[in-house]
């Protein structure tokens, strides 16, 4: 028999690992950080899309920069799940961009890209952009991180949780010790 004790004790334990997951779920916005110089961002941000139907809307990049940076050519490059460059696309200022600001209130410049779509078809995996910004000389001025796309799935995709399958597979054991002992 579990006391009301343990019962609080267990709940108690419920809520900690409750709140110490929470932090992991939670996704910071990538276009933050336009206000360092330069930004990349996609119109799907990590999402799962299935391949198996068309992607609505297609994939697409949203580059970045601040006013002063001096930047002339943005090459965005779609890589695979394997790392490899499936799809660029580049855009030039001025005739792309448009007038922006920041969510910090500074002006920027931004410019979104063609639909970025792999030339052999889609996989499933994770999927990245990374943007590259040259001056009108060509200098590479900067570039940006790998940013997470989408994650391509289908239908028999087996889900992934942030906390991983270890964590579910102890959940779902002392699930049953517990049901087990209170049940004999």
């Amino acid at each position: 028999m579990i006391t009301k004790l343990k019962k609080l004790g267990l709940v108690a334990l419920l809520a900690v690992l409750t709140l110490s997951i929470i932090p992991m779920i939670v996704l910071a916005d990538p276009w933050s950080a336009i206000d360092s110089g330069y930004a990349v961002t996609t119109n799907h941000h990590g999402e799962d899309i299935d391949i198996t139907k068309p992607i609505d809307p297609p994939l697409r990049a949203k580059v970045g920069f601040k006013d002063e940076e001096g930047v002339y050519e943005v090459r965005v490059d779609l890589r695979d799940p394997d790392g490899t460059v499936v799809d660029s696309d580049t855009v030039y200022w001025p005739g792309d961009f448009y007038d922006g600001t920041s969510p910090k209130g500074a002006d920027i410049e931004y410019a979104w890209t063609e639909e970025l779509e792999p030339s052999t078809g889609w996989v499933v995996g994770h999927y990245s952009v990374k943007a590259y910004f040259f001056s009108e000389e060509g200098k590479e001025l900067a570039n940006t991180e790998d940013l997470s796309a989408m994650k391509a799935t289908t239908v028999m995709a087996v889900p992934e949780v942030p906390i991983g399958t270890l964590t579910i597979l102890i959940a779902m054991l002392a699930g049953l010790t517990i049901f087990a002992r209170k049940r004999f």
